[in-house]
């Protein structure tokens, strides 16, 4: 500080008559904002400065207020803003499903149908099959389109019945996969009831491909 005082000193005569680069009075004016001393000395070495160097001090005053009032406010939004992009993807995450793909989760021998003595077609999901949160149906009509993903899907000629494993995103991204022991079945329909589905598929739906899991005989 002492060594500070001492540059501030060799300015302040130039300083004084008004004769310093803009930076240099910038550095002058902070300084004596800080330092009594250094201030009451510029006050001595002429009365008419006093006045521009109270107003300089205030100035700087409030400039430095005025900083640290947008450094808060800055801060603020930011912090606010950090904390709605966390609720929100924590909102994503925990209340948006996503599809099972059939290949990544080794669908092919761990979901399949069975048909019982009454003519009940069940699902049934073994394994990696059971970390789904839900499963979503279609219906496939005989042009191939499917219910609820094509819009010229036409229900009178549904002869296919579809569905698709989904899970929460959050789950997704789980690195371990919580398995059941036992598998879970569901029933679908009963054949006798729905003449006109001869088949029960997979839909992978993001890659729009088909898994036949069941066959009318």
């Amino acid at each position: 500080m002492k060594h500070k005082c001492e540059v501030i000193s060799d300015l302040m005569p130039l300083y004084a008559e008004n004769l310093c680069s803009e930076e240099s009075s910038r550095i002058v004016a902070e300084h004596i904002a800080e330092c009594p001393d250094c201030c009451e000395k510029l006050k001595k070495m002429n009365t008419g400065i006093s006045v521009r160097a109270d107003k300089d001090i205030s100035v700087i005053r409030k400039i430095k207020k005025r900083i640290r009032i947008e450094k808060i406010a800055i801060t603020a939004a930011v912090g606010a803003a950090v904390i709605a992009g966390m609720w929100f993807t924590g909102f994503f995450l925990t209340n948006t499903t996503c599809n099972m793909d059939y290949e990544k989760y080794g669908l092919s021998e761990n979901v399949w149908v069975e048909e019982d003595e009454n003519g009940n077609i069940w699902f049934v999901g073994n394994d990696k099959a059971t970390v789904a949160d839900s499963f979503f149906s279609t219906v496939r009509d005989t042009d191939g389109n499917h219910m609820g993903y094509d819009k010229n899907f036409d229900s009178e000629s549904a002869n296919a019945y579809g569905l698709t494993l989904t899970q929460t995103r959050i789950s997704s991204l789980s690195p371990v996969d919580i398995k059941m022991l036992k598998p879970e079945r569901i029933l679908l329909f009963n054949k006798n009831e729905k003449e006109k589905i001869n088949e029960v598929f997979y839909f992978d739906a993001d890659n729009n491909k088909e898994y036949t899991l069941w066959k009318r005989s």
